[in-house]
């Protein structure tokens, strides 16, 4: 299928900018051009588009991700070094969840906290400790 910057746009829910940029840096590659300005994608750009979109959810930086992809084309040649990349940004990953679920934690600590504030001042009891949560 052919596929405009439009629709990859809203299937992506990315500006056309970023589509383009991800062209300027290499990370889309063999985009027609069609009538010398308009830009026609395929199947191979959405299933790239769809591996930036989770590598960016796992938080791997758009030079590792253009750097993968230069050592899949030699998957023989570079599968030690594609699975070094891969094993060091899962460690990457799993740390950055655990300070966000450290966050979390405390976040929904202070809801339950100013939950028992706010009910405090509503029955014009005693304000709750935080020792009380």
């Amino acid at each position: 299928m052919k596929y405009s910057i439009t629709d990859l746009s809203k299937k992506f829910d990315l500006p056309a900018s970023t589509i383009r940029y991800y062209e300027k840096i290499g990370l889309l590659e063999n985009v027609e051009h069609a009538n010398s300005y308009r830009r026609v994608y395929n199947d191979s750009h959405i299933d790239r588009l769809n591996a930036i979109e989770c590598f960016k959810k796992a938080l791997l930086p758009l030079d590792e991700i253009k750097r993968f992809f230069t050592y899949e084309k030699n998957m023989k040649a570079n599968s030690d070094k594609i699975l070094d990349m891969m094993k060091n940004q899962e460690v990457k990953t799993i740390e950055s969840m655990k300070a966000l679920q450290t966050g979390l934690d405390h976040l929904q600590k202070k809801i339950r906290f100013y939950t028992l504030v706010n009910e405090a001042v509503k029955n014009n009891t005693p304000l709750p400790s935080w020792d009380d949560v």
